[in-house]
């Protein structure tokens, strides 16, 4: 489960160790040795092997002094970057081949029927996730008339745009599913998604009659039940709007949708 983000810190390493590699050429060699003189720092240069006392530096020489000091940080740190990619790079090589999570999926299906696997893939999470039976909005559903790409039958045109944006960009959706606060209410949000990559689910809820007054306080005192049970904006609810004089921006809740839920190493 940690080898996308051992690959991420890896290439991040890989990176560090480049830049610190091409800073150490325009850094003076040597080693720089502080000692405190009462309150006062004195600075010695240590040139060769084994000189442990140096050659004073005055205290005037403050480009010398920083890029001694500098070099003797660099040092450090390529030694335990290499160190650290070493060992992701050991550990890495020690698990090629099936992880734990791919071994159900890898049986035929009748093996699967007779057996209740002890880990899952994310992607058969997401699966089963999707085929659960979950309680949907009761209210008019002869009013849900506009057919999305994936087939559901939603009640606006924006709201078909929005789940064709989760479709097409492989995020497994529900619509208009029951939430159950913690105060017993249930509330149907437009949209619940999935995050596959962590199994964190992410409530969306357009509004789209903001020009409305009753539609807007309605929506304001369902934000306030929201809030209080844990679904809020910046952790885990989308919110999207429109209006008469301001439509709904695709390109933004496209941009919007995938930075939430689509890292760079999914």
């Amino acid at each position: 489960m940690y080898r996308k983000e051992l690959l991420k810190r890896k290439r991040l390493l890989a990176e560090l160790m480049q830049k610190i590699e091409k800073e150490l050429i325009r850094l003076p060699q040597g080693n720089i040795r502080i000692a405190m003189k009462g309150k006062t720092a004195q600075y010695f240069l240590c040139e060769e092997t084994g000189d442990t006392h140096g050659k004073y530096i005055s205290v005037k020489e403050q480009d010398l002094i920083k890029k001694l000091v500098l070099r003797n940080y660099y040092e450090k740190m390529l030694r335990v970057l290499r160190k650290e990619e070493k060992g992701i790079a050991m550990y890495l090589s020690s698990i090629e081949g099936k992880q734990p999570e791919e071994i159900y999926t890898s049986l035929s299906k009748p093996r699967q029927e007779l057996i209740s696997p002890l880990m899952l893939s994310k992607e058969m999470i997401a699966k089963r996730w999707m085929e659960e039976n979950y309680e949907k909005n009761p209210y008019k559903p002869d009013e849900a008339i506009y057919e999305t790409k994936r087939g559901d039958y939603v009640r606006s045109k924006s709201e078909v745009i929005i789940a064709d944006i989760y479709y097409e960009l492989g995020i497994p959706y529900r619509y208009e599913a029951a939430v159950r606060l913690k105060n017993g209410m249930v509330k149907y949000p437009d949209f619940t998604a999935l995050k596959v990559s962590t199994g964190k689910e992410y409530y969306h809820e357009h509004m789209g009659l903001l020009d409305d007054e009753s539609y807007r306080l309605g929506n304001m005192r369902k934000l306030e039940e929201y809030m209080k049970s844990g679904i809020y904006t910046g952790d885990n609810l989308i919110l999207t709007f429109e209006s008469e004089e301001n439509p709904i921006n695709i390109p933004a809740i496209r941009k919007m949708i995938k930075e939430i839920f689509i890292s760079d190493d999914d």
